[in-house]
């Protein structure tokens, strides 16, 4: 473990706001040691690339199920079950999974597509 530091406040941007855990990079620099030997060196960062990007992380306990043009967002900590249109449409809450082609139907008779 190095620790790192850069006066391109480009790069900074980079790290604080694009770069997330597990992403494989290159990083580029010069690398000092400190006069005390017990010290951790220095590296001074010029360059990083992403060599590789992480998977997305899937949130813990949800599930996203499509039905038709639908989805259903079925959560562990929740009993409710949200339902949008594939193009990000709410459509409404389900109270059990029994209800969802309930509400579906009712959504497209008033609401739903023309």
């Amino acid at each position: 473990m190095y620790a790192c530091t850069t006066t391109d406040p480009k790069l900074a941007k980079v790290l604080l706001t694009e770069i997330q855990p597990g992403d494989l990079l290159r990083v580029t620099g010069t690398l000092t040691q400190a006069d005390n030997p017990e010290a951790l060196a220095r590296l001074t960062v010029d360059g990083l690339s992403v060599l590789k990007a992480a998977p997305a992380p899937m949130p813990y306990g949800l599930v996203l199920e499509r039905y038709g043009e639908y989805v259903v967002v079925f959560d562990v900590d929740t009993d409710a079950l949200p339902v949008f249109t594939m193009a990000g449409t709410w459509v409404g809450e389900a109270a059990t999974p029994d209800a969802i082609g309930d509400l579906i139907r009712a959504w497209e008779h008033t609401d739903g597509p023309q």
